[in-house]
């Protein structure tokens, strides 16, 4: 067995997980504060990182032989903003047979970060199940008490009586339907504010309510449904700090949202079918980096910013082509693309001028400057690459062959990869742990492929891998998605924990495409019935991401793995970035022949460590907010580009 040499990170992670308990405890501060605390801060969570506050009884009660904590299930409304008591008791029955009621002498507790318990009173801003305990001694009780965030609350321009208006009975021919949210989205607890866009029955449905109901919430929430332009819909948007609350509530085992519209006289009123959608404890991280172009020439193409760690700032500018450096033809201002990022996203490799002509720069992404350049020879350099665990190393493709380098002013050679293998390859991805190197490899003029060695069109590829020790030692690769008749393997990412690795396959029957390149359907290059597929890294049977796909050829391409995993719901939880044509709602109408442009979305996959998947691992994906600086006029947004920070963008 090789050594470990390099070890998935585990410090996002746990930043993540602080930054939603910083979100929540922010979210809940005002209700919170007003709770008693015995021993603590009023003004802070009570109770600390292990559980909700409590207080101590006066000591062992002498005597005592059991508990039991009354009632020992209750249920409490809580309204948005305030906070919820429920009192309990604990009855003790003692070595004589009597029962005496002991609350005030034992000492109670929650399991509740956000509740707090006082002799037996029970106070929480927060939904969900409290489980509340009375202990003296070795001597326990406990009760369960769920707590739902009820009530209707009046958004912005919410019509007046609105309410009332929204509460007879909806008619069949005048129910709406939501467009977006997608039916088993699950949502990043950072994500902000999300619109909800609906399709109208009636020009005159203004008035609207979302209502969620579950375990943990019965929420109405009134508002205006203002037009979306040209498309008959409406949409309302749910409040940025609603979200802490959804994402407590979306621990319970139901939750559905519909959406309820009418006239602004009452008339018309139509509910929709329900949906489930769900947020996540788990939060977007780090900086993605990706390719955005306004759809008229490759030099209208840029790379932008998008720092996941204030996800309500909206992407920054990094590079455009006026700081691409002149091809060895004189050609001033190329294009780039196929763009990499070490994972620290202290370092970026571009390649200029397209796959053709391959120039290189290594960039100092901290100041926009080139480290290394390589644009003086006509023949090209490097057309893709993948940075080690530790950015001192790359891997580059050029021309079907795998090259090792240092990934500093030197670029120095340190060996060509793979030499045995009797095939081509390109598309190589460096897991985050060091361990495995994954890459497609395909035989040009055979399987369908043409003869040019480019690499970013490989009809009838697989994928291999080969293991590593992080430092440039490889093992012989073994085919880990193997070739397929009709078929094209292609685009592999490893996962920050090197447990999985997601890929695209598209379909040789699918529809072609439509540009003035790779216009084959299952050449790798933008194939509008690409589709994510995920398999363990030790191999095994692949399995399509179908929620995450959805049911059209909507060309789900590029995908990336988050910098790091969570947990949801007793799973590891991945974030995986793709670009997509398919409808972002009514906002924006796709394409399943690739005629509209892309956009960026983000899917969450769940998966128990160590087990095989368990039938389709996916929720449907949720579209990357503050993408397109003009929503009428959206910019193609592709190639995410993931690094566990985003750094500052050079001025």
């Amino acid at each position: 067995m090789r050594s470990r040499v390099f070890s998935a990170t585990v410090g996002p992670r746990g930043a993540h997980r602080g930054a939603l308990l910083l979100a929540l405890s922010t979210a809940l501060a005002a209700a919170v504060a007003a709770c008693s605390s015995s021993g603590g801060d009023a003004g802070a969570p009570p109770g600390g990182a292990q559980g909700g506050g409590g207080s101590s009884g006066s000591g062992a009660v002498e005597g005592l032989v059991s508990l039991r904590v009354e009632p020992a299930a209750a249920s409490v409304d809580l309204a948005l903003g305030e906070r919820a008591v429920v009192e309990l008791s604990a009855i003790g029955r003692f070595q004589d047979g009597a029962e005496r009621d002991v609350t005030d002498r034992v000492t109670w507790s929650a399991d509740d970060l956000f509740a707090h318990v006082d002799a037996g009173q029970l106070t929480t801003a927060s939904p969900g199940l409290v489980r509340v305990t009375a202990a003296d001694g070795p001597v326990t009780a406990s009760a369960d008490v769920t707590v739902k965030l009820a009530g209707e609350v009046a958004l912005p321009g919410a019509p007046p009586g609105a309410g009332e208006l929204l509460d007879g009975a909806p008619e069949a021919t005048s129910a709406p339907a939501i467009a977006y949210p997608l039916d088993g989205a699950l949502f990043p607890s950072n994500i902000g504010s999300v619109e909800v866009q609906v399709r109208r029955a009636s020009a005159a449905q203004r008035a609207g309510r979302i209502e969620i109901k579950g375990d943990f919430i019965d929420l109405r929430l009134v508002g205006a449904c203002e037009p979306i332009p040209d498309t008959g819909g409406c949409a309302m948007a749910l409040p940025a700090d609603l979200v802490p609350m959804l994402v407590r509530a979306s621990e319970g085992e139901a939750m559905e949202t519909r959406v309820r519209l009418a006239a602004e006289d009452g008339s018309e009123l139509g509910e929709s079918a329900a949906i489930d959608v769900r947020w996540a404890g788990a939060s977007l991280s780090g900086g993605l980096y990706y390719w955005r172009t306004d759809g008229t020439t490759l030099q209208s193409a840029a790379i932008y910013r998008y720092d996941l760690d204030d996800a309500a700032s909206p992407p920054a500018l990094f590079w455009e082509n006026e700081q691409s450096p002149p091809l060895a033809t004189g050609q001033e201002m190329p294009c780039m693309g196929c763009h990499a990022l070490a994972m620290a996203g202290d370092k970026m490799a571009l390649t200029f001028g397209g796959s053709g002509p391959s120039s290189f720069a290594l960039v100092d992404v901290a100041t926009a400057d080139i480290i290394a350049l390589r644009n003086t020879d006509r023949d090209g350099f490097a057309t893709m690459t993948t940075f080690s665990p530790d950015g001192a190393r790359m891997v580059n493709a050029f021309r079907g062959a795998l090259t090792l380098r240092r990934a500093d002013e030197t670029l120095e050679s340190l060996g060509d990869l793979f030499g045995d293998d009797p095939e081509r390859l390109t598309q190589p991805f460096w897991s985050p742990d060091g361990e495995h190197l994954a890459f497609v490899a395909w035989q040009p003029g055979e399987n369908g492929a043409g003869p040019e060695l480019y690499g970013d069109t490989v009809r009838g590829a697989q994928i291999l891998i080969a293991g590593a020790d992080g430092a440039g030692g490889f093992e012989a690769p073994r085919a880990l998605v193997p070739r397929e008749q009709d078929r094209s393997h292609y685009y592999p990412a490893i996962s920050d924990d090197g447990a999985w690795v997601v890929f695209n396959t598209s379909r040789c029957d699918g529809p072609p495409g439509n540009g003035p390149y790779g216009n084959d359907p299952c050449d790798s290059y933008d194939d509008n019935s690409a589709r994510l597929r995920i398999v363990p890294v030790e191999g095994g049977e692949p399995v399509d991401l179908a929620r995450a796909n959805g049911d059209d050829t909507w060309a789900n391409s590029w995908p990336r793995f988050g910098p790091s995993h969570d947990t949801h719901r007793g799973k590891n939880i991945y974030w995986v970035a793709f670009s997509s044509r398919r409808p972002y709602g009514l906002r924006l109408p796709g394409s399943n022949d690739g005629t509209s442009k892309p956009q960026l979305w983000f899917a969450a996959v769940t998966l128990a460590p160590g087990a095989p998947i368990a039938g389709d691992p996916s929720f449907a994906p949720v579209w990357m907010p503050l993408q397109n600086d003009d929503m009428a006029n959206p910019t193609g947004n592709h190639i995410p580009q993931w690094a566990e920070k985003a750094l500052p963008v050079p001025q």
